[in-house]
């Protein structure tokens, strides 16, 4: 300091200084001053990460981070965070990033995620999320991916170094949500036609036998009850017999030629028409065209890769092929709905998109990985999950594949400007997560329906599926619809004939896939199936008679049906060949109804009133409003159906079996 000569003093005290009360107010600018400047602070600013990409710096393997280190945050340099996004849905993994953390190690930089104030794991298995150096860029980056169908609501995170929480001026949060979607109708009954070749190749006839030809396909989904019939139209397959569709090669022409020749005729059934694509799977022995890059699969036993008849899910010719496709459908008048089928990778196969992968799920890696080649981190990636089983990795995997997908789906409906309802089939197997498949994800993305694919399984197999729907999502959170098709094989049952186990599977799968509701409606795959499928020694008529029995069955449960009835088995009769009860049936109409009660076939069960003598092969009552009766039956038929006939209009059937 200065000194007066006069004064003998110092000349720090300055007369602007002798008022307490300024003095107090200019120390309170300088501390807040100082805090601003030594605190670190938090920000969303998107357009500083939009160009941040590249690999995690190999530096980042083998964290080791001492649990002892703690910091004292008045030393902390000054640190910006950034969290990427505000709002995301459950497929977008949210990035956040740290810049500006001076000499402070990388590897003691972590931070935990939390919702309603406690912990949420980054999908359900880190709890600890670590921060690692972006290659080449001075720049940190933490991953978190929402847990597979995680809670919507605010979450909140915490950045840590060492032991030490980092203060931030505001609070660190992000939302995560759930799309809106369609109405769909309540009850609804869906039939597919999965068939590659044209319908006029085949000899069609109806259920009726008075129509022959490609009509013949809408008098069954008529019969079969259903509101809409879905219609493969897009298809790549490498049959060396493949018709390609004229000017377009990639395409196959027989699934196009079926849409253009069936849909004149859903407004004369009363049967909407919807039109779906085979999206990433070429069927044939030729394996996927040149045109399309072909994902790479792993054999264990082998140790070796292979290209799959997947195609991979960054061909960028696929995309753009099934995006031109699908606008058409979205322009053609007759289409009601769009829908996506293999709209996946194989579950041992996609590893050609590695680099993605571990980029974008920042996967820390040696520094090795650097110097491999495109083979050598396609092997690595197969080996770490089908080899070493690594659990974090495989849940990642899964999980980005379905990221991947739904990302692809958003950008199919955005681009073709679809407007229609889209349907996604998916598989029954964990939610589809084992192939890059989820349904809530795909909800997100854009998908107004899931048609959940509970076929291809045995006996045993479904009842597991069941137990895994239940404990992974609620009715309220989509409109999901069950389907099953004709496989006597498949359709096994110590007690039940095929048909048989066809209604229970899909009772079963309507009204119990949820805890806490019903789907919303059943679909029947397919009729190529119905006609010319594994049937057994069992007809077509007896496996559609099950579906549309397991379709009133729905109906009846949704409250959306103008009768109730139920089926009473006397179990006490000791002669096993004669099966006998009661059929219960009540009006829920407003009006009064005309009944026809019958088997079908005709004339295979005795019925009879509780008080009457009088047997008859069919019977005719009229029910008042919540006006109900109860009617004796008696067969030693099995595999037959009650046939209500409500005057001249519907007709309700279900099965009679013990």
């Amino acid at each position: 300091y200065k000194k007066d000569p006069e004064m003998k003093k110092p000349f720090f005290k300055m007369n602007i200084f002798r008022r307490r009360k300024q003095f107090s107010y200019i120390s309170a600018i300088i501390t807040i001053f100082l805090l601003f400047n030594f605190f670190n602070y938090a920000s969303s600013d998107e357009s500083k990460i939009k160009d941040i990409k590249g690999f995690p710096d190999p530096d980042n393997s083998n964290i080791k981070r001492s649990v002892n280190n703690k910091l004292d945050n008045s030393l902390v340099p000054k640190i910006k965070i950034v969290i990427d996004k505000k709002v995301i849905y459950h497929y977008e993994i949210q990035n956040v990033y740290i810049y500006d953390f001076g000499s402070l190690k990388a590897r003691n930089f972590h931070m935990k995620v939390f919702y309603n104030g406690s912990l949420s794991p980054s999908l359900g298995i880190i709890e600890d999320i670590p921060f690692l150096r972006v290659r080449n860029k001075n720049i940190l980056r933490a991953v978190y991916f929402p847990n597979w169908n995680a809670i919507d609501g605010v979450y909140y995170l915490k950045v840590f170094y060492g032991e030490t929480e980092l203060k931030t001026l505001k609070p660190l949060n992000f939302i995560i949500k759930r799309r809106k979607l369609k109405k769909i109708k309540n009850g609804l009954s869906v039939v597919d036609l999965e068939m590659n070749k044209s319908v006029n190749e085949r000899v069609i006839r109806g259920i009726s036998g008075n129509i022959e030809g490609p009509e013949g396909i809408l008098e069954w989904a008529s019969f079969l009850d259903a509101d809409a019939l879905w219609i493969l139209s897009g298809e790549t397959s490498s049959f060396s017999k493949r018709k390609p569709l004229k000017g377009k090669e990639y395409w196959d022409a027989g699934p196009m030629d079926n849409l253009k020749t069936l849909e004149k005729y859903g407004e004369k059934y009363n049967i909407k028409i919807g039109a779906y694509v085979i999206s990433f799977f070429v069927p044939g022995k030729n394996g996927v065209p040149d045109r399309y890059q072909c994902g790479i699969g792993y054999n264990i036993d082998k140790d070796c890769l292979y290209k799959s008849r997947h195609i991979s899910l960054s061909s960028k010719n696929r995309i753009k092929d099934i995006i031109n496709l699908v606008k058409k459908l979205q322009n053609d008048p007759y289409v009601s709905y769009i829908g996506f089928d293999f709209i996946r990778t194989g579950r041992a196969d996609g590893y050609e998109l590695v680099n993605e992968f571990v980029n974008e799920t920042n996967i820390p890696v040696r520094k090795s990985w650097y110097s491999m080649g495109k083979w050598e981190r396609i092997r690595w990636l197969a080996r770490k999950i089908e080899v070493e089983k690594d659990p974090i990795i495989i849940e990642k995997w899964r999980w980005w594949r379905a990221h991947k997908v739904a990302l692809i789906i958003k950008r199919i409906i955005k681009e073709a400007k679809i407007t229609k309802p889209v349907w996604v089939y998916t598989l029954g197997w964990e939610h589809g997560k084992e192939h890059g498949q989820d349904p809530v994800m795909f909800f997100d993305a854009g998908a107004d329906i899931d048609a959940v694919m509970l076929y291809e399984a045995n006996h045993n197999q479904f009842e597991q599926m069941m137990t895994q729907w239940q404990d992974y999502m609620s009715s309220k959170q989509g409109n999901i619809i069950i389907g099953n098709c004709v496989d006597y094989k498949l359709l096994d049952s110590d007690k039940l004939s095929p048909p048989q186990e066809l209604y229970r599977r899909n009772v079963i799968g309507s009204t119990e896939l949820f805890k806490d509701g019903l789907t919303k409606g059943i679909f029947f795959h397919d009729i190529y199936r119905l006609l010319w499928g594994r049937k057994g020694n069992y007809k077509s008529w007896q496996y559609a008679l099950s579906f549309v029995s397991s379709v009133f069955n729905m109906r009846q449960s949704l409250g959306t049906t103008d009768i109730l009835t139920d089926v009473i088995i006397d179990k006490e009769r000791t002669n096993s060949n004669l099966l006998s009860g009661y059929l219960y049936l009540k009006n829920l109409d407003e009006h009064s109804l005309d009944l026809h009660i019958s088997s079908f076939p005709l004339g295979m069960v005795d019925f009879g009133t509780v008080d009457g003598n009088k047997i008859n092969k069919s019977m005719h009552i009229v029910l008042d409003l919540f006006d109900a009766k109860k009617i004796s039956f008696k067969t030693e038929k099995k595999n037959i159906f009650f046939k209500v006939q409500i005057g001249n209009s519907n007709s309700y059937f279900f099965p009679i079996y013990h």
